[in-house]
């Protein structure tokens, strides 16, 4: 075995160290643009203090209207899961119920089926097949003495 990888190995491990390395720089671009946007906004408002308190309340008003609306919509979510519970309840206590019984009805028929074909088939089944396995080996231990017989004389 050759431990030296493959051409096409190296070639693979290039790509993904080029795609790598793609990736870090477009990642180290997008956070070096997040901090001068950081830098440039507070810059911003430092400048005006006027400006500042009117966009903070601007903010201020934004946030809660969001959240009065993530409230609203988890309420109705929850009343909407209150009523898919029902539902579900419903449908285990109408068919989930009669199904179980089925099933317990359906056991109980098994087990006696079982029970009848035990007794029935497979009991006299066996008596009969050891009996002929019997009269077999009867006969072939009558064979074997009739065959010494006739080799003697």
């Amino acid at each position: 075995m050759s431990t030296q990888p493959a051409a096409s190995d190296q070639s693979d491990n290039r790509t993904t160290a080029s795609v790598e390395r793609k990736v870090a720089l477009v990642a180290a671009l997008v956070v070096l643009l997040l901090v001068a946007a950081l830098v440039g906004a507070v810059l911003f408002l430092a400048a005006d203090p006027a400006r500042t308190a009117n966009i903070r309340d601007i903010v201020i008003i934004l946030f809660a209207l969001v959240l009065m609306l993530v409230n609203v919509a988890v309420g109705v979510l929850l009343v909407v899961l209150v009523f898919r519970l029902q539902e579900l309840l419903r449908f285990l206590r109408a068919e989930l119920m009669p199904l179980l019984s089925d099933v317990s009805q359906t056991a109980r028929t098994v087990r006696g089926t079982a029970a009848f074909v035990s007794e029935q088939v497979a009991q006299p089944t066996i008596r009969l097949a050891s009996f002929l396995a019997g009269v077999r080996e009867a006969a072939r231990a009558a064979n074997v003495k009739v065959r010494d017989h006739l080799k003697r004389r």
